[in-house]
């Protein structure tokens, strides 16, 4: 067992620690090497970017000297109330925040930017461990599901309504959490299909085909599923019930995908999928991610020298393709480093929470690995041509004072409330 970082008040484990600073570390150093002009600059003071980014690491060093000596159970008495706050905080920001990138989800003061649904994650993790705290066995039954379905939801519709996609579909992982707990598995089926219906719908429209041969296919179906089913009662229900649901999915997507999403987040979706080749316009950035990232082979370019980087080839690299500076400059050996503490991280979260008394505690910690997990795997997979670009950050890695912020709270909350060692 990883010994822990003891002194009065401040109780902490040295493994997710130190792999917290390294974190913290690399994304310094790769965002110095994407912003910097190597012709000009040379020292971080230099470096505007840096210059922020370093503020929001001193930022996070206040955060975590708050919580080590901030009382345990003060997060799980204000759960709900620090929820509710966050969800307020989403309101607002519809109202008087700031539009970036199409999106209405900053609130913005001169040139420093806040980003309100990074700090909802923690709010819904606080709130989803409180609800479900007090299950001491396997976690059952449809009302309480749809409770704890619906504590995740909330954000997701509010985060929509500020037109920021990819911050939405975060909170998705979630439902992971209520796996672990014992959601019954026809969730999953019902997850999977509903995911084959919107790829397929988005297909449809791409081509221009109308969503009614779709559902006409489903009909078929279903009136073969009745003949041959037609003494069982329940699976008639059951077929009839899935139809209507499925027939209304087809057109939801059909109509989100057509009325709701801008032209730009159309294209990516159809590039990644394979619809388009769009080698200029949003498959530019995918282009050039892979380009840098398979330019730095198995040892990298080195450090400050990778030529897509310092060309600025690739856009929005200190955030969301930030992972193409490592790759470049650091080849296949960096990218081994990068996964191998994300791996520890998540490994190491998950083993403290399963060793942890309270089941708060517990739920707590599962939530907070899901969120990191399913970050860093859409970053990645998006970088790469796996995901569509949705504007994801790199936990602890890509430059922003939202994500680091909100990443070490919830990461140092969980610390805390260690009861291996806080007492």
């Amino acid at each position: 067992m990883a010994r822990s970082v003891n002194s009065p008040g401040r109780t902490f484990d040295s493994n997710i620690v130190l792999t917290y600073i390294a974190l913290v570390i690399i994304g310094l150093l790769n965002i110095y090497s994407a912003t910097v002009d190597v012709n000009k600059l040379y020292l971080p003071f230099q470096n505007p970017t840096a210059v922020k980014q370093l503020m929001w690491i001193g930022g996070a060093i206040i955060i975590i000297l708050t919580l080590a000596y901030t009382n345990t159970q003060l997060f799980s008495y204000f759960a709900f109330g620090i929820y509710g706050f966050t969800m307020l905080l989403n309101i607002a920001v519809l109202f008087v925040g700031r539009e970036v990138a199409g999106a209405k989800s900053w609130f913005g003061i001169g040139s420093v930017g806040i980003q309100p649904s990074e700090f909802a994650k923690i709010g819904v993790a606080l709130a989803l461990a409180k609800f479900l705290g007090g299950y001491e066995t396997e976690f059952k039954g449809f009302k309480n599901i749809a409770k704890s379905i619906g504590i995740f939801m909330l954000p997701i519709a509010i985060i929509l309504a500020q037109n920021d996609t990819g911050s939405a579909l975060v909170f998705f992982s979630f439902f992971l959490v209520l796996y672990r707990l014992g959601m019954p598995g026809y969730f999953l089926i019902a997850a999977l299909w509903m995911g084959v219906l919107g790829i397929t719908a988005i297909i449809l429209q791409a081509y221009s085909i109308n969503v009614w041969y779709a559902i006409g296919v489903l009909i078929l179906i279903s009136i073969a599923m009745l003949v041959f089913f037609y003494k069982q009662r329940i699976l008639i229900f059951i077929i009839m019930a899935s139809l209507v649901i499925s027939s209304g999915f087809l057109f939801g997507v059909s109509y989100f995908y057509n009325k709701i999403l801008k032209d730009y987040q159309r294209n990516r979706i159809e590039v990644v999928l394979g619809l388009k080749e769009d080698k200029k316009g949003s498959g530019y950035n995918l282009r050039q991610s892979k380009i840098a990232i398979g330019a730095g082979e198995w040892i990298g370019r080195g450090y400050l020298k990778g030529t897509q980087t310092k060309m600025s080839f690739v856009p929005e690299q200190e955030t969301d393709y930030i992972f193409c500076t490592v790759g470049e400059e650091f080849g296949l050996v960096g990218v081994t480093v990068l996964f191998a503490l994300f791996i520890n991280l998540l490994i190491r979260i998950i083993n403290v929470a399963e060793k942890q008394q309270s089941n708060f505690n517990k739920i707590y910690g599962y939530g907070i690995a899901c969120i990191i997990f399913t970050h860093f795997s859409i970053n990645i997979g998006m970088t790469i041509g796996f995901i569509p670009t949705i504007g994801i950050p790199l936990p602890f890695i890509s430059f922003g004072g939202s994500s680091l912020w909100s990443f070490t709270t919830m990461l140092f909350i969980f610390l805390r409330i260690d009861d291996r060692f806080s007492k």
